[in-house]
């Protein structure tokens, strides 16, 4: 087996355990805390789920910097263009609706729910974001193509 690979393996299992360690003692922690009277359940897994999601996005954005000091320039170059022109714009694309939705016509406007039927504030903010990410990643995916295609 090529050494790159066996090392990567290593690594991700080290990141795997890494992950579920920490859940164990969040959870062992919480758990405590919860049953002592000092948080109610829904801080506790407001707590739980905060912690974990933060430790994963910092370890994801580990594994990216270590991923792009690995690739070559082109490479590099062909991320670099695609964020910028892609992912603006996707923002671009986007934008609009920001503007649209701060005028007083945009209350009575109605969107599906995608949170289980949840039709608070924060699930329409998370809905956007998560819209606004979708399309900048398709921005992304698009000018990445099309700066490879360009250069074969």
């Amino acid at each position: 087996m090529n050494k790159n690979l066996t090392s990567l393996i290593v690594r991700s299992l080290i990141g795997l355990l890494a992950v579920m360690v920490l859940a164990f003692v969040v959870g062992i922690a919480v758990g405590y805390l919860s049953a002592s009277g000092a948080i109610d359940q829904d801080q506790a897994t407001v707590c739980v789920i905060g912690i974990i999601a933060a430790a994963l996005m910092a370890g994801g954005m580990v594994v990216s910097v270590a991923w792009m000091r690995s690739i070559d320039e082109a490479a590099r170059e062909a991320h670099k263009a695609a964020w910028f022109w892609g992912g603006c714009g996707g923002m671009l694309a986007c934008g609009p609706l920001f503007v649209l939705a701060s005028l007083p016509q945009a209350a009575a406007w109605t969107f599906p729910s995608w949170f289980g039927g949840r039709t608070d504030p924060a699930a329409y903010a998370a809905t956007g974001a998560f819209a606004v990410l979708l399309v900048m990643i398709l921005g992304y995916t698009i000018v990445w193509a099309w700066w490879w295609w360009r250069r074969r």
